[in-house]
């Protein structure tokens, strides 16, 4: 009985599967009524919008929760498998490369619970010589906040120019839109400004622990998949 459990939970069929539970409850919650009342599922870390949010709002992140745990143990499980029955007997690359792209898919989910768990986001106005603290004392400087107008008298442009202490020195770095200022782990993002009546501006705090893990992932996974394509094509 348990090795036909095993079997199971190893099986590629099995882990298809999963895949397809997980798009069917993510398609349902996006367009079930609780998600709608839930804009705070975007400002909060995943985890503690789960213990706050009533189930009625929140049941299907908790089924894709569940389906996700049973993918990451069948993908662990399908590679054990797969190293088991192709060792010596087929090419190195075909053999390791799916297992780089299990180890990346892998990486991703710990990313995601990394996030889920510690991440934060905070959205201040801030104006020039304002300062942001940080959780060991330290301080992030406003030093100048900078707009373009243009003809239609709409801004074409906008930044803010930071002030940080790195290691007893004080670096000067500059803010922009999908360019943020990292400090301590943390993104900076400049949202959005305001240049009359006086500068201001609104500053993103946001730190996503996970980012590093996650972006390792993703290139683990797309080599091992580029690895096996070429591989089988040129067979």
């Amino acid at each position: 009985m348990l090795r036909n459990i095993y079997q199971k939970l190893a099986s590629l069929t099995f882990g298809i599967w999963l895949i397809a539970g997980v798009m069917l409850l993510l398609g349902a919650g996006s367009f079930s009524s609780g998600a709608a009342e839930s804009g705070s599922i975007n400002d909060l870390p995943l985890f503690v919008w789960l213990r706050e949010a009533p189930l009625a709002a929140s049941w299907w992140l908790w089924g894709s929760l569940a389906l996700l745990a049973l993918l990451a143990l069948n993908t662990i499980l399908c590679s054990i498998e797969s190293l088991r029955s192709k060792w010596g007997k087929t090419g190195f690359l075909i053999l390791i490369a799916p297992q780089v792209m299990h180890i990346g898919f892998l990486l991703i989910i710990l990313a995601h619970l990394l996030s889920a768990g510690g991440s934060y986001k905070q959205i201040m106005q801030v104006e020039e010589g304002s300062v942001i603290g940080f959780p060991d004392g330290s301080l992030v400087g406003v030093t100048a906040i900078r707009g373009s107008v243009g003809q239609m008298g709409m801004l074409t442009d906008f930044s803010a120019d930071l002030a940080l202490t790195v290691e007893g020195r004080q670096l000067y770095k500059t803010a922009r839109p999908n360019e943020p200022v990292f400090y301590q782990g943390v993104g900076l993002y400049v949202k959005d400004v305001a240049i009359m009546p006086r500068r201001a501006a609104l500053i993103e705090v946001h730190r996503e622990p996970g980012a590093g893990i996650a972006l390792a992932g993703a290139l683990l996974f797309t080599l091992g998949n580029v690895v096996l394509l070429a591989v089988r094509r040129g067979r």
